[in-house]
């Protein structure tokens, strides 16, 4: 209960500080093992950073789902560091239950060649281009992405927006040294849980949605069972846009690929949502709801 006490009472003064006209946020968060973490009203989301480099991150991309529209990201970090509370456990106002390890997670870059899937490590740098209430633009430089023994530079450019449920993602591939690859199959992946059971997965329009159970990590199957005695927090949605693109499934990993030439700009989109989300301009309370919400992304890019 005490434990429960501190969570509140952080939660209560952290949301009293923030701007009620901010509604997109994002943040270096060197307490947590160098994430980069940032927010909308829909979802939270982290790429891995330096510091979690002996612990073999990825470049995929992490989601917290929320059930309101402030932010929620400081207090989950805050509570952490200062009483252990996890944030992979719902209290209210959100968690995260997805698990990435080394893979695309939701939405990070897939690059494929030989039938062979390849994502990167964490990123070595990081930089904020561009920070109003109502966006976030910011730029991860990863040094060394090994492609089929071919190493590339990666700069991954990210622009999220108030009210929008995809984030923008624009990626530049650079070789080190002569390059053997005229071209090759780039794009984004949505990494298919297999501790999770059943599924849904629909490809169309060069975009690729996903459902799944809530819980997709075992530990925080584990957390909310030993705090609450409940795993049962619903499903969650994920969506990629890859334009001019295929879908594959590849190392049980649903990527949709487009031919890329070293050097130039990949740009897609990626993201996610709650079906318990119920508070703004749209909701997602069925597969359905969500898929129709992608689809209509799709056509208009």
């Amino acid at each position: 209960m005490k434990r429960i006490i501190y969570f509140i009472l952080a939660m209560v003064s952290l949301a009293a500080c923030q701007p009620q006209t901010q509604r997109v946020f994002g943040r270096f968060v060197p307490e947590r093992k160098d994430d980069f973490a940032w927010e909308n009203e829909y979802a939270a989301y982290r790429f891995y950073g330096p510091a979690l480099r002996s612990e073999n991150p990825s470049n995929g991309v992490d989601i917290f789902m929320k059930n309101t529209p402030a932010f929620v990201l400081d207090t989950f970090f805050y509570n952490y560091v200062n009483f252990k509370i996890p944030y992979h456990v719902q209290h209210g106002i959100g968690f995260d239950g997805y698990k990435v390890a080394h893979t695309t997670g939701c939405g990070g870059l897939a690059v494929v060649v030989n039938d062979t899937l390849y994502v990167g490590d964490q990123f070595d740098r990081w930089k904020i281009l561009e920070q109003t209430p109502r966006k976030l633009v910011f730029k991860l430089y990863y040094d060394s992405l090994n492609v089929a023994g071919t190493v590339f530079s990666e700069e991954l450019t990210v622009s999220a927006r108030a009210g929008e449920i995809l984030n923008r993602a624009e990626v530049v591939l650079t070789p080190h040294g002569e390059c053997p690859f005229e071209s090759l199959l780039v794009g984004a992946g949505l990494y298919l849980h297999d501790s999770i059971g059943e599924y849904h997965l629909l490809a169309d329009e060069h975009a690729i949605t996903y459902t799944e159970t809530a819980l997709s990590d075992p530990g925080a199957v584990r957390l909310n069972r030993k705090w609450y005695d409940n795993t049962d927090l619903g499903r969650t949605h994920e969506a990629i846009i890859v334009p001019n693109s295929s879908p594959h499934i590849i190392a049980n990993t649903a990527v949709a690929l487009t031919e890329y030439k070293p050097g130039e700009k990949l740009t897609y989109w990626f993201g996610g949502c709650w079906d318990r989300w119920t508070d703004g301009k749209q909701s997602f309370p069925t597969q359905e709801a969500w898929d129709k919400a992608i689809k209509k992304k799709a056509r208009k890019l």
